[in-house]
């Protein structure tokens, strides 16, 4: 493994201390620190040109707080990763943050695909996200549907869909 996860993670961490965030999903003005606009500026300049897209996608709760998860893609040689983050809302005058943060171990494995952006779904248990994805050297088609549990946690299910050209 490249250390190039670390980086974004440390990289992430650092944008949640003093941005509004990667996806357009302002903090509250009271949880944002007085940081200057050239500051601002300067972090998201800083942000690895391998980050593809950042979304928001389900609220979460539990004994350790209430948040919301994101979804990170990156790209590198045409394959894309994903990483869950789970970002709590700050209490008690604590600042928003990130509390989980997984990389999906079977993207960055023997599963080189390019995939969609992941579509959520609320259930009652659980983050349901859904997304298509292709593999690069076979191009056989996968629907990926994710199951994030808590923080921390996802299952994958993972389905084949169909391929192109001769088998």
């Amino acid at each position: 493994m490249t250390k190039q996860p670390m980086v974004f993670l440390s990289w992430l961490r650092a944008l949640l201390l003093c941005s509004t965030g990667l996806a357009g999903w302002p903090l509250m003005a009271a949880e944002q620190p007085a940081v200057s606009h050239e500051a601002l500026l300067e972090q998201v300049y800083k942000m690895p040109a391998w980050v593809d897209q950042v979304t928001r996608v389900c609220p979460w709760q539990s004994n350790e707080g209430q948040g919301y998860v994101r979804v990170v893609r990156t790209e590198q040689g045409g394959r894309h990763q994903l990483f869950f983050q789970w970002i709590r809302k700050g209490m008690a005058g604590t600042p928003t943050q990130a509390i989980s943060t997984v990389q999906v171990e079977e993207l960055a494995g023997e599963l080189a695909v390019k995939v969609e952006l992941p579509r959520a779904q609320l259930h009652e248990q659980h983050c349901q996200l859904k997304a298509r994805a292709e593999n690069l050297t076979s191009e056989r088609r996968y629907m990926l549907t994710f199951y994030l549990i808590r923080p921390g946690e996802y299952k994958l299910s993972l389905a084949g869909l169909y391929s192109v050209g001769p088998e």
